[in-house]
């Protein structure tokens, strides 16, 4: 499936697709919105499956609407604004996307990031994948 540059509602986050991208697990930002992932791969088996996650501070408060780029080896990308609890979802895309090979980055006006999980939930084959990104103020340039 390859989706030109177009202007995506997805769970109230908004994306702009310009490509293809990922695969793999997840877990950890709750079980029901992880079986509910799980149950729309299912019902879309010619897409890859979803990266999601939050956006949040070293001491766990969320960042809200900060953007979120995953790129793909080929330099596909796919931007997600993160909502108002910081949380996104980028939705699956070509299953010929390796998505031990996607680089997922966060970043907000202001901030810098300073941390990055990704997990996989390994004993569920094709499980999305997980990333969460940890921002700090970025002290480094002058308030304007």
């Amino acid at each position: 499936m390859r989706i030109g540059s177009s202007l995506l509602a997805i769970g109230g986050a908004f994306a702009l697709v310009t490509g293809l991208a990922f695969s793999s697990p997840a877990l950890a930002n709750g079980g029901d919105f992880f079986e509910e992932m799980m149950a729309n791969m299912q019902n879309n088996s010619d897409d890859g499956v979803p990266y999601f996650g939050f956006v949040r501070d070293s001491k766990g408060k969320v960042i809200p609407e900060a953007t979120i780029k995953a790129t793909t080896p080929t330099g596909s990308t796919f931007v997600v604004q993160a909502d108002s609890r910081g949380h996104y979802r980028i939705p699956g895309f070509s299953k010929r996307v390796d998505a031990s090979k996607v680089i997922v980055t966060c970043s907000k006006e202001g901030y810098k990031l300073v941390a990055r999980d990704r997990r996989i939930m390994r004993s569920v084959p094709n499980a999305p994948v997980e990333t969460n990104c940890v921002l700090a103020p970025d002290v480094s340039k002058p308030a304007a």
